[in-house]
């Protein structure tokens, strides 16, 4: 069970009221606006964080449909399977513990 804001998260541009003409841009978990980030200095960065709770659920189904496939302690597992499910599993572990 994930503990974070559940999704869709959505980008809208803000205006900062400290420094006139500087972008900012807000990641919000609703209609009404309500902000998981409040500013984010890079459109870039604001989309990847509100895409963070859709990667976070593709990469958990993808390693468990991989590691149910492959038997991963098989010293004949392919190396490269094998790191890329490791890389996973250490990405999905920073998110959610």
């Amino acid at each position: 069970m994930n503990k974070h804001t559940p999704a869709p998260w959505t980008v809208r541009e803000v205006q900062h009221s400290n420094v006139p003409g500087q972008r900012a841009f807000a990641i919000d978990f609703n209609e009404v606006q309500e902000q998981v980030v409040d500013w984010v200095y890079e459109e870039a960065d604001a989309k990847l964080i509100a895409a963070a709770p859709d990667l976070l659920d593709a990469l958990q189904d993808l390693a468990d449909d991989i590691a149910e496939r492959f038997d991963m302690d098989s010293p004949s597992i392919n190396p490269g399977i094998k790191h890329c499910i490791v890389a996973a599993r250490a990405a999905i572990a920073k998110a959610t513990q």
